[in-house]
């Protein structure tokens, strides 16, 4: 009972944020630290997004449906979490796991794996053999 109180707590909290900042209400059911989003980011289809808690998002970036932003270790540190810049598109079911830095107009493509740093005004998409 206490765990499903503090779950609902949570969620009453990123309801909270979404209100503030404009975001979708569905976006509290997503597992985001909502309150350390620019509240420019836009969030298209706001369904099954995973975002590591210290990761750094820059502003009017565009996150699509079932994207995961994290890292690769089990214990992280906030030296580990991506870091990614301004007006970055990442396309839906994009796999994003730090340390790794986004250069600023970056666009990740749909079913993208970025373990690895993209510069700045790239198109990284993932090879499939």
């Amino acid at each position: 009972m206490t765990n499903l109180f503090s779950e609902l707590m949570l969620i009453g909290i990123r309801l909270k944020w979404c209100i503030k900042k404009g975001f979708p209400l569905r976006l509290a059911l997503c597992d985001i630290d909502i309150k350390n989003i620019p509240s420019r980011t836009r969030f298209a289809h706001p369904y099954g997004i995973a975002i590591a808690v210290k990761t750094i998002i820059g502003e009017h970036c565009d996150i699509r449906q079932n994207v995961t932003i994290g890292n690769r270790k089990f214990k992280f540190t906030s030296e580990q979490v991506p870091i990614i810049g301004n007006h970055v598109f990442i396309g839906a079911g994009s796999i994003i796991l730090g340390p790794v830095t986004i250069g600023d107009n970056a666009v990740i493509g749909a079913g993208a794996i970025v373990v690895e740093d993209v510069p700045a005004n790239t198109v990284y998409i993932t090879k499939r053999n």
